[in-house]
C-alpha cells in the first residue's frame, strides 16, 4: 500500500470500530431485565395482594357469618323450646333473633360483594400471569439474541484491533499524529480521496502544485479544509 492507502485503511477501520463500539455499548444496555419485565412482575404482585386481601376477607366474613348463625339457632331454640315463658323475656328473645337476622344479612351481603371482588382479582392475577409469562418468554429470547450479537461484536472489534495493529507500523509516525489530530476536529474523517478533481472532504479543487505532491507522495493536505487528501 501507498502512504496515502495506509492512512484511508487506518481511517476505516477507525470508523469502523466506532460504530462497532457505539453499538456494543447499546447492547450492555439492554442486557439485563428489562422495564416491561419490571412492570409485568410488579403487576402480577400488586393482584396477587388483591387476591390475598380479598381472600382473608371473605374468610373473615363466612367465620363471622356462620358465628351469628350460630348464635341464631341457639336463641330459636331456647324460643320455641317453651322454656321461656315471661312475657318479656319472651319479647326481648324474640327481639335479639330479629337483631342477628339482620347483621347476618348485612354480613352475607358483605360476603357477596368479598367474593365477587375476590374473583375479580383471581382473573386480574392470571390475567397478570399469563402477560409475565408472555413477557419473560420475549425477554429470553431478547437476551439470547443480545449475548449472541455481543459475542460476535467482541469477536468483531478483536479483528479490528489486530488490523489496525498490523497498519500502523507502516504509518510515519508526524502522519499518524496529524490524523488522529484531524480525526477529533473534523468529526472522524481526517482522509479523503481525491473526487473530480476536487477535495473530497469539502469540494474545493486541487491546486496544481498539491496535484503533483499527491502524484509523487501519495498523499497532501487540503488547503482549504486541512485534511489529508490521498490518491489510492
Amino acid at each position: 500500500m501507498t502512504k496515502g492507502a495506509d492512512l484511508l485503511h487506518l481511517q476505516s477501520l477507525d470508523q469502523e470500530e466506532g460504530v462497532k463500539r457505539r453499538r456494543l455499548a447499546e447492547v450492555e444496555a439492554a442486557l439485563g431485565e428489562s422495564e416491561a419485565l419490571k412492570q409485568a412482575r410488579r403487576a402480577l404482585e400488586s393482584t396477587q395482594a388483591q387476591v390475598k386481601r380479598w381472600t382473608l376477607r371473605q374468610r373473615d366474613l363466612e367465620l363471622q357469618t356462620q358465628g351469628i348463625s350460630d348464635k341464631i339457632s341457639r336463641s330459636e331454640s331456647r324460643l320455641y323450646s317453651g322454656a321461656v315463658t315471661n312475657p318479656k323475656e319472651l319479647a326481648d328473645l324474640q327481639a335479639e333473633v330479629a337483631s342477628l337476622r339482620r347483621r347476618r344479612q348485612k354480613l352475607e351481603d358483605d360476603l357477596l360483594s368479598a367474593m365477587i371482588e375476590r374473583e375479580e382479582a383471581q382473573a386480574a392475577q392470571d390475567e397478570a400471569h399469563q402477560s409475565l409469562d408472555e413477557t419473560q418468554a420475549r425477554w429470553s429470547a431478547q437476551q439470547s439474541d443480545l449475548l449472541a450479537e455481543r459475542e460476535a461484536l467482541q469477536e468483531k472489534l478483536a479483528d479490528l484491533q489486530q488490523a489496525r495493529e498490523e497498519v500502523l507500523p507502516s504509518i510515519d509516525a508526524g502522519d499518524l499524529a496529524a490524523y488522529q489530530a484531524l480525526r477529533r476536529r473534523k468529526g472522524g474523517i481526517a482522509v479523503v480521496e481525491v473526487v473530480n478533481g476536487a477535495c473530497g472532504g469539502c469540494g474545493v479543487g486541487v491546486s496544481p502544485g498539491l496535484e503533483w505532491q499527491l502524484r509523487s507522495e501519495g498523499l497532501g493536505t487540503c488547503s482549504n479544509c486541512d485534511r489529508i487528501i490521498v490518491r489510492v
